[in-house]
């Protein structure tokens, strides 16, 4: 392109100019986008996988050949030959009793380049008030969102209102893949596929992944007596034919969120509750009208049951007036305050009480926790500890 004018350069004489070249029109003129190719994807994938992941063994061989393995990864994918490779299976103790199915880093390439593509999609058809696993959201966003529901049905706290909070029933262990994948092309259906580079290599992967049985290769690394206590529907082995999606994996997350997403749109437009938030299957909702939530209750375990197969935790439904406080996200909320959850404020004590040895990692622990209790009520926490 030649872009000598009056301002810059006053000679227009390219005639005798040499290795001149012939002009070229810009391709953005035409709407041209530009596409990164699919080994671009996956190196894209890559940096985002190894967040957090720099020091395992599995992300440090994988880079250690590296151009290798995207180039392998790019010829499986267009070959119609990649086979996902067995996870660990373990227990994890804290912060509650899980049962994790860590995939291998190879696989969490491959997860994260199919979020790359599908999540921006999803993103739009989510509602405001789903706060997992979304850019610029989160737990913090959720309490600050449940703060605003409890002032916007209260009046500003003028009038008493009431707080309804609701659970999943074994949520990842009962999630039915055949829905869950008609649930997933339809809404890309519906998003025409945009962003999407390959709809047919997509759909491949989301098939792959949805249908995979994480346990049937995996190395178990936690002994079989940690199961024990491990209830049934938190836990793979329990779940029923063609259910459950392994805890721990980025496209699990971003799965959840796609088979509530009815249920979110179902609660905010059908039943009219706006001060309606999800985190996972965590839901609070808060409503002037006692017998509103209560009607609620009903209509949302017979939509779970129907369309998504699910069972409301029947042990975990509490409605209660919000004057008396309640809990959300290891947040405690009430009227003009908020405070953190028990099990922050006991791991704030046992990092100080039990510090680590390495001074530049407890430093960086304390000053994580002390920026986490700063959005709540608690300066008397701060300066006693």
């Amino acid at each position: 392109m030649n872009y000598n004018n009056a301002n810059v350069n006053s000679n227009n004489n390219n005639k005798n100019n040499g290795f001149s070249v012939r002009c070229l029109q810009d391709w953005r003129e035409k709407g041209g986008e530009y596409r990164p190719s699919l080994f671009e994807d996956l190196h894209n994938a890559y940096l985002d996988a190894r967040r957090n992941k720099r020091k395992t063994r599995n992300q440090l061989t994988f880079e250690r050949n590296l151009e290798r393995e995207l180039f392998a990864l790019e010829t499986e994918l267009q070959n119609r030959t990649y086979v996902l490779c067995p996870g660990i299976c373990f227990i994890n103790e804290k912060p509650v009793k899980r049962e994790i199915v860590a995939a291998d880093f190879r696989d969490r390439v491959i997860h994260h380049l199919l979020y790359n593509w599908i999540s921006p999609s999803f993103d739009r058809q989510f509602i405001h008030d789903s706060y997992s696993c979304r850019v610029g959201k989160g737990t913090l966003f959720g309490i600050r969102r449940a703060q605003g529901f409890l002032r916007a049905a209260s009046d500003d706290y003028r009038k008493d209102c009431w707080v309804l909070r609701l659970d999943i029933q074994g949520f990842f262990m009962a999630i039915h893949r055949p829905t869950l994948f008609t649930l997933v092309m339809n809404g890309l259906n519906e998003a025409h596929w945009k962003g999407v580079p390959d709809t047919a290599l997509c759909e491949y992967l989301i098939r792959k992944i949805i249908f995979n049985d994480p346990l049937a290769h995996a190395a178990f690394r936690s002994p079989p007596a940690a199961w024990d206590n491990l209830p049934k529907d938190k836990s793979l082995l329990g779940s029923a034919p063609e259910c459950g999606l392994p805890i721990g994996n980025l496209t699990s997350q971003l799965f959840a969120n796609v088979y509530l997403n009815k249920l979110d749109h179902f609660i905010k437009r059908d039943l009219g509750i706006r001060n309606y938030g999800r985190y996972v299957d965590d839901m609070v909702l808060i409503h002037s009208d006692k017998q509103v939530l209560l009607d609620a209750i009903e209509s949302i375990r017979f939509f779970l049951k129907e369309r998504l197969h699910l069972i409301l935790h029947p042990r975990k439904i509490r409605l209660q007036p919000a004057s008396r406080g309640f809990s959300f996200l290891g947040a405690y909320l009430l009227p003009y305050r908020c405070y953190p959850g028990r099990r922050i404020v006991k791991n704030y004590r046992q990092c100080l009480v039990k510090p680590c040895q390495d001074r530049i990692f407890q430093n960086q622990r304390i000053q994580s926790y002390q920026g986490l209790l700063q959005h709540f009520n608690c300066r008397s926490l701060l300066e006693t500890c």
